[in-house]
């Protein structure tokens, strides 16, 4: 779809020298100095002490949560509220979502500069190593401890995100996550020690062999859990109450994942059990909130940063813009039932049966005989006979016999959400 370009004096993605990158001993000092030393431009270091971070699962999850309610709605192009057909291809390729999954990280990392390439006609962004990055001369490094390199800053081929004194929200979390990882060691550490009750052998003194035998007894007792010893012997167990241990060490991991989740999605119990309905109601909302907030800044970015390049390159998008897709609310099953009652009643056309049975997941029934007693529904069409006094010399027709469709289905709903726990 592109169309041809004037080749780049340099392609960024083919000449960078790209380290693996280096795991080392985690703790809250190194933190400090690495965040220092970040923001005075070299972030190498850095982000590599974050991506051994994102090794944690809630961390990783909580991130992968947010950028998922982006990839799982809808972008649309349109042209005076209508879509443009010819961009469907291309926002429905593997790379525009990968470009805008880096549009997303960039809130947590702080930083993000991404290189648009189009090879052979294909659109194949490249997002530069942000170990690569001196925020301080705002230059792409050939090598992460280059002095020199690239310029990102008013680059027609490179989209700069974010700021340069920004560390994101995995500088927030941060913490926490080496809080838990440590603690966890010490938990495990804890568990070798003290997970087995320690056997203590008591022997008699006045038996001369008497620590001898213990010592075989304890040296042959393996993994079987089982002694052979003389009478006079005896064998104790220690350390079997240590649960007030064991809470500190539960409740301490468990406040540092509260806070990892709060810091990347505002609440917690939208990813963990518990609480009441009313309170993971109100966390739902809040998530609600969080993810349109995330929509709006990937339309924002989409729109002032790759729609202008995208225009320079041939694409039909001028005048146009990029736009999520319109969510509907989320009804309860009782919220769906009102309003198909009030559309019912309202319509001459009224509502499908079938909608009731797919929409609440009931079984069909074989039908039912209409009770006299029963009012019919208020879209059931009059018999002949309630049409006021038939002309004289008309006979009178028999009544029409009431169908299966015609009895009263939205009483039957009624009465069993009536009578449905709260």
């Amino acid at each position: 779809m592109a169309k041809q370009e004037p080749k780049k004096a340099i392609n960024i993605s083919n000449v960078l020298v790209l380290t693996p990158p280096r795991a080392s001993a985690v703790g809250i000092d190194n933190w400090q100095t690495l965040m220092n030393t970040a923001y005075r431009g070299r972030r190498a270091a850095y982000y590599d002490l974050i991506d051994n971070l994102l090794n944690d699962l809630v961390l990783s999850d909580a991130v992968d949560k947010r950028i998922r309610a982006i990839t799982n709605s809808e972008i649309l192009f349109q042209k005076d509220k209508k879509e443009v057909e010819a961009m469907k291809e291309f926002i429905d390729t593997p790379k525009f979502e990968e470009l805008v999954i880096d549009f997303m990280k960039t809130k947590f990392y702080g930083k993000t500069v991404i290189e648009l390439n189009w090879v052979d006609g294909k659109f194949k962004p490249f997002n530069i190593p942000r170990q690569h990055l001196n925020t301080e001369t705002k230059t792409i490094l050939k090598n992460r401890f280059d002095d020199d390199g690239w310029s990102y800053v008013d680059n027609d081929w490179i989209i700069n995100l974010g700021k340069d004194t920004d560390l994101g929200l995995f500088n927030k979390t941060a913490p926490f996550v080496i809080f838990k990882r440590n603690g966890g060691a010490d938990y495990a550490q804890y568990c070798e020690i003290y997970g087995i009750p320690q056997m203590v052998g008591l022997y008699d003194p006045a038996d001369e062999n008497g620590r001898i035998e213990m010592e075989e007894a304890f040296k042959n007792r393996g993994s079987g859990g089982s002694i052979t010893m003389s009478k006079n012997g005896d064998v104790k167990t220690l350390g079997e109450s240590a649960s007030g241990n064991v809470t500190i060490h539960d409740t301490f991991l468990k406040w540092c994942d509260e806070q990892i989740l709060i810091g990347i999605n505002s609440q917690t119990m939208t990813t963990k059990e518990g609480g009441s309905y009313a309170q993971a109601y109100v966390h739902g909302e809040t998530e609600d909130d969080l993810n349109q907030a995330d929509r709006r800044y990937i339309q924002r970015l989409l729109n002032t940063e790759l729609l202008p390049r995208l225009e320079k390159r041939g694409y039909p998008v001028k005048g146009g813009n990029f736009v999520f897709a319109e969510r509907g609310e989320k009804l309860t099953k009782e919220k769906q039932l009102s309003i198909a009652e009030k559309v019912n009643s309202l319509t001459n056309s009224g509502v499908d049966e079938a909608y009731f049975f797919e929409t609440f997941n009931l079984p069909k029934g074989k039908g039912k005989v209409q009770d006299p007693t029963e009012p019919l529904p208020p879209n059931a069409k009059k018999e002949e006979g309630d049409q006021g006094e038939e002309p004289k010399g008309k006979k009178k027709k028999d009544p029409e016999k009431v169908s299966a469709k015609e009895l009263s289905l939205f009483n039957r709903f009624k009465d069993f959400f009536l009578n449905a726990p709260q």
